[in-house]
């Protein structure tokens, strides 16, 4: 079986929560079976959209090392 790991954004989280819910409540509707991975910190995009890529470098790199065993990674935006 396939593991699919679910990233919720920081602005998922904090603004819209309600989406971060409906994404889980979609893939169990169709028999997905997803990990939240304890570990899943800030993925580091507001800092790389701003230009601080020295900031953002080291959550990017976290990002990957928390994913890198998934087969696929859900993210809604």
């Amino acid at each position: 079986m396939k593991r699919v790991g679910l990233f919720i954004p920081c602005y998922i989280d904090q603004l819209y929560p309600q989406v971060g819910v409906a994404v889980l409540e979609l893939l169990k509707r169709f028999d997905v079976v997803v990990e939240f991975p304890a570990a899943q910190t800030c993925c580091g995009q507001p800092m790389a959209n701003t230009g601080c890529d020295n900031d953002a470098r080291p959550l990017a790199e976290k990002f990957l090392q928390v994913f890198q065993d998934y087969d696929h990674v859900v993210c809604p935006s």
